[in-house]
């Protein structure tokens, strides 16, 4: 059944160049969107050095845990920051969490490219990570709750996309530097990770603040003022401005009826949100547990086991996963709303699994037989397993994580999120190297089994979430009663009978204030 939202948009031109107030704010919303950047440069960036003899002779070879650490320490620092990254984000807006994450980020990166031993190395990837865990708790949040909502999906789907930008980046500029044959060739790559935080550092403060979060603060006539002028291009009558006022205003006075006194332990007070959280973590975890970790930061690994072992072949090879990787995940992501996100977890997670366990077959094929065939088959099928994965874990797993999510606990289970994915890569990075060295194809089996527990979970927990509005997506957990609740007061608005409510509310928060 079609939302009232859906009713007020059909037949209206909400296409991304629809007007000055949606490309405007389409525009600006990509500096949000490049906080991918940093996370997607560093996997690629560690795959491209573990390639470059330079850093190898400079660090002395590192193999199984300290290979692991050195890959690793980057989630330590993300972990580190989780109890202020979503306190941050809600004390002080999306916006300044955006910056002061960027800024620790540009510190670390610094660092990073100066560092002189493997110490100094490994506490600069540390910085990186907790900035890390600041900044990308708040972007996504801000892309979802100040998008037009006919683009919330897309974009935010984007944003995990452009992971990939600085996947892509990484890749071919490790291969660049590595003619180079000196301590340049890993020092310019570890230097360049801090572009997508400068930009941020220096453009955050022309961004509008998000609606949902100054509504949140009771500072409603500049939520209005923001609605109104990138929403409906300037038009105060729009109806589209009345329907998402009473609706963020109303799914926040439920929320708050819900979940008083908002804390960490929100997140398990009742049953609605202990579903939540559970979808949360395993978002997070699946995120990272489905073998993606392999290609991330072990490719060199992978290859070196089914017979490329030549440096510049090796780098070549990872920039061309990342080029196919970042066409096809930028590509599926603006067409998400055009499927049901079941659909979407489904079929990527269907996907990925048939062909792990081909690539599983193939590699012990390769490594006990020494099939040629067999090794340029696992390759290929890195390339089918990246689609796949494009299909639904890349584009899906940061905007249906906040879909779920009311307001006031929103950043809290976003930071939860990465969280999980922090853990979950911590393990991967330290395990990985471990587990290829001592067991070889034997571990990919590891990974099978985990990918099937993976299906069950999506199959029978994860609900759909197409075709509502973001207060009313949220409410899913809560009762029918509730989201009928809200798509009530939104269909009020739009008619007219709730516009005294809103000045109302106005007027008490002015007086709080």
């Amino acid at each position: 059944m079609p939302s009232k939202l859906d009713e007020l948009l059909s037949g209206r031109n909400t296409s991304y160049l629809a007007n000055r107030g949606i490309i405007t704010l389409n525009a600006m919303l990509l500096l949000a969107q490049v906080s991918s950047y940093a996370t997607g440069y560093d996997g690629s960036m560690m795959n491209g050095l573990q390639s470059l003899d330079t850093w190898q002779s400079y660090f002395n070879s590192p193999t199984g845990s300290v290979l692991g650490l050195f890959n690793c320490i980057q989630s330590v620092g993300q972990i580190a920051s989780f109890p202020i990254e979503a306190w941050f984000s809600d004390r002080f807006g999306r916006r300044i969490g955006m910056a002061v994450g960027a800024f620790i980020i540009l510190v670390g990166c610094i660092l990073q490219g100066a560092a002189v031993n493997m110490g100094m190395f490994v506490a600069a990837r540390g910085i990186i990570g907790f900035g890390l865990g600041i900044n990308i708790t708040a972007a996504p949040v801000y892309i979802l709750e100040t998008s037009f909502p006919t683009h919330r999906g897309p974009l935010t789907s984007v944003y995990n996309a452009l992971w990939n930008v600085g996947s892509f980046a990484a890749s071919w500029i490790t291969y660049g530097t590595f003619l180079m044959g000196n301590d340049w060739a890993w020092r310019i790559p570890s230097l360049l990770q801090m572009l997508s935080s400068v930009l941020q550092i220096f453009l955050v403060w022309f961004l509008p603040e998000s609606p949902r979060w100054l509504i949140e603060q009771g500072r409603i006539e500049q939520a209005t003022a923001v609605l109104v002028k990138y929403h409906a291009d300037g038009d105060a009558s729009d109806p589209i401005v009345e329907l998402e006022l009473a609706e963020i205003m109303e799914a926040i006075e439920v929320d708050r009826k819900i979940n008083q006194n908002v804390s960490f332990l929100t997140m398990v007070k009742n049953k609605a949100n202990r579903s939540r959280t559970m979808i949360i973590i395993a978002v997070g975890f699946f995120s990272q547990w489905s073998g993606n970790g392999l290609i991330s930061y072990y490719l060199s690994l992978i290859l070196d086991s089914i017979g490329y072992t030549d440096s510049q072949q090796q780098l070549m090879i990872n920039g061309i996963i990342q080029a196919f990787s970042l066409v096809t995940s930028v590509g599926l992501s603006f067409i998400v709303n055009r499927f049901t996100r079941r659909s979407l977890w489904l079929t990527s997670t269907i996907g990925i699994f048939v062909c792990f366990i081909a690539w599983t077959i193939c590699e012990s094929l390769y490594e006990i037989h020494g099939n040629a065939a067999a090794g340029r088959t696992v390759l290929g099928l890195i390339f089918i397993y990246n689609f796949f994965f494009n299909i639904g874990w890349t584009p899906l797993q940061v905007v249906y994580c906040i879909e779920i999510l009311p307001i006031a606990i929103r950043a809290r289970g976003l930071a939860i999120y990465n969280l999980s994915v922090s853990l979950a890569g911590f393990l991967n990075q330290y395990l990985n190297p471990i587990g290829l060295a001592n067991i070889g194809w034997k571990y990919y089996i590891v990974y099978d089994i985990w990918i099937a527990f993976e299906l069950a979970i999506v199959y029978f927990f994860f609900p759909e979430t197409s075709h509502t509005s973001l207060e009313e997506t949220a409410a899913l957990f809560d009762g029918a009663a509730i989201v009928e609740d809200i798509a009530m007061k939104g269909q009020q608005a739009v008619e007219g009978h709730v516009g005294q409510v809103v000045e109302q509310k106005a007027e008490d928060a002015g007086e709080k204030a």
